[in-house]
């Protein structure tokens, strides 16, 4: 029986490139996202050029409702899951200037929408006896940066989020591990005023996981993080 991997954000980017990571380990996939035509797109270049299985679930995250009975129906039919990615996520500028709607959005895409990913998702990882959570945070929830207060306000709590679940779910056979990367060469770094070769790569992001999920039962890493050197 293949190993089965969820991807949040997997229409482009990060989640994108992470799909197909998995994909080309033999792994089938869930692609989660909003884009319905992109990820329907993205499996059939993974079910025709790698010969996996690989299931879309076209829904706004943010929908909690929606999108933990979405989820949960394709999670039935596979009936185990072995990694979760929670990929998706949203930027916003400000930190006094964020307006309470922008902040509120972050909050409730960065952090309460990965939470309710990982409720969906329990009983699937729990069914897999041994299984990994991935959630991609930000170099931004662990060091302050002036000008991204309400960004880093969604991140820190991620990681705090993460890092609690950590423990909660190792008994159970779930590790969780938070990545937080700097500025990742994707469409949400628009703006950062970087130049690509001055950014961290989506395969950077890809090369991360494959090291935590390269060690020994024993080993846990529950925080990485990803810097970039200064430019």
């Amino acid at each position: 029986m293949s190993k089965v991997a969820l991807v949040t954000g997997a229409s482009r980017g990060i989640g994108r490139d992470i799909g197909r990571w998995f994909a080309e380990r033999g792994f089938d996939l869930i692609l989660v996202a909003r884009d319905a035509a992109k990820l329907a797109e993205n499996a059939e270049a993974l079910r025709r050029e790698l010969g996996v299985a690989a299931s879309v679930v076209a829904v706004d995250l943010c929908d909690f409702d929606a999108a933990r009975a979405a989820l949960q129906v394709e999670l039935r039919r596979y009936g185990r899951l072995d990694v979760l990615v929670n990929s998706a996520g949203i930027f916003r500028f400000g930190t006094s200037s964020i307006s309470v709607g922008d902040l509120e959005a972050l909050l409730t895409t960065n952090v309460k929408a990965v939470h309710n990913v990982c409720i969906a998702c329990l009983d699937a990882l729990a069914a897999a006896g041994s299984a990994h959570v991935f959630n991609i945070a930000s170099i931004t929830g662990v060091e302050p940066f002036a000008a991204v207060g309400g960004y880093a306000t969604s991140k820190h709590a991620l990681v705090g989020y993460s890092r609690s679940l950590a423990r909660e779910l190792l008994p159970r056979g779930i590790k969780v591990t938070t990545l937080c990367p700097d500025a990742v060469d994707t469409d949400m770094a628009v703006g950062s005023g970087l130049r690509p070769e001055q950014m961290i790569t989506t395969a950077d992001i890809r090369r991360a996981i494959e090291f935590v999920l390269s060690l020994s039962p024993a080993a846990l890493v529950d925080l990485l993080v990803i810097g970039r050197k200064p430019a």
